[in-house]
């Protein structure tokens, strides 16, 4: 195909070149030259003009012939098969892992339950209960280098530092102070042993040992 293409070329430039040493030769020779050879080469100048365009026509078609067959050489695409749905495995369900039943929900711890009374039964829990406010505490402090104790606000007059008095809450004791300080503002009472319970807290009522 590449040796049609020159060839085509070649011949072409060839009839250009005839065609120009014919016209050169026509200009030069027109006016000794009489009519019937002027004629003539007028001829000889259109068939090379037809034949020019009858090579150009061709090799058109040539490069038109060349171009349709290489995008014939190139393959189609290979179709890929569609594989239907019923083909493809489903996906394994992978079941929860179960830990059984939750556990039962535990009720509530009751708030602030009432201490037990320190000793004896419903007569002690009477006496406690009927015993008369000597204090009230107005702050609970625990300090790691103090230790715990009370901010109290007396009650009684008569009551002196030294005395040992219980932090009453309903009809039960949580423990004992000992009163360090008396003064007409307050007083302060220190803790006899440790609350691993409940608390004492502001507004709990301070009584004599019934």
């Amino acid at each position: 195909m590449d040796t049609i293409k020159i060839l085509l070329s070649l011949t072409v430039a060839l009839l250009l070149g005839a065609l120009a040493m014919s016209w050169k030769g026509f200009q030069q020779d027109q006016k000794e030259t009489p009519p019937s050879e002027l004629a003539e080469v007028q001829r000889e100048i259109e068939q090379i003009r037809v034949e020019r365009e009858r090579l150009k026509l061709e090799r058109e078609r040539l490069l038109m012939g060349d171009l349709a067959g290489r995008a014939a050489a190139v393959p189609d695409p290979i179709p890929v098969p569609m594989v239907p749905d019923a083909a493809v495995p489903p996906m394994a369900v992978i079941p929860e892992p179960s830990f059984g039943a939750p556990p039962a929900a535990l009720p509530p711890p009751p708030a602030n339950p009432p201490p037990a009374a320190l000793a004896g039964g419903d007569d002690r829990a009477k006496k406690i209960a009927a015993a008369p406010v000597v204090a009230k505490i107005t702050e609970w402090v625990e300090d790691p280098q103090l230790g715990a104790f009370a901010t109290i606000e007396v009650k009684d007059p008569t009551l002196r530092a030294g005395v040992t008095i219980c932090v009453r809450r309903n009809s039960g004791i949580l423990g004992r102070l000992k009163v360090a300080e008396v003064t007409p503002e307050g007083g302060i009472a220190n803790a006899m042993g440790q609350f691993p319970g409940v608390k004492p807290q502001a507004g709990d009522d301070l009584i004599l040992e019934p």
